[in-house]
């Protein structure tokens, strides 16, 4: 039988739902796998427990908010930050931006971009920095 490829994402949630903000901002990520057959599975929500940020896009709430995800491979936010913008080009982690709210709505619109997804994680872990950023809407 053949092992079903899979993604681990966070989504920068509050209260289970997505808001228009960024991803540090938000009040809690939740962690999904995500299947190339189009199945998910919630693996835990973590509050955000970042340190508060001296001033905007702090480089050191980012370092942060990565150091409470690790084994996430894509970090999803309602809203393009300038420390996604970081993140794009230094850390192993896929930034993508979503104007979806409700997470059954993400995930279908994840799905059907599984593979473009797949490919742009798969580059990072051979330490590549794609300067794309995936916007599902």
């Amino acid at each position: 039988m053949e092992e079903k490829r899979k993604l681990r994402l966070a989504i920068g949630c509050d209260d289970g739902v997505i808001p228009r903000k960024h991803f540090g901002d938000c009040s809690e990520f939740r962690i999904y796998d995500l299947f190339d057959d189009g199945t998910y599975e919630l693996i835990e929500v973590k509050p955000n427990r970042s340190p508060e940020e001296r001033q905007h896009a702090d480089p050191n709430k980012l370092k942060g908010v990565l150091g409470e995800l690790t084994g996430c491979e894509i970090v999803i936010s309602g809203l393009l930050s300038p420390n996604f913008l970081r993140m794009r080009d230094t850390k192993p982690v896929q930034p993508v931006v979503t104007k979806f709210a409700e997470i059954p709505d993400l995930m279908s619109a994840a799905h059907a971009n599984f593979e473009k997804l797949f490919s742009l994680v798969l580059a990072r872990r051979h330490g590549e920095h794609p300067q794309e950023i995936p916007s599902l809407e």
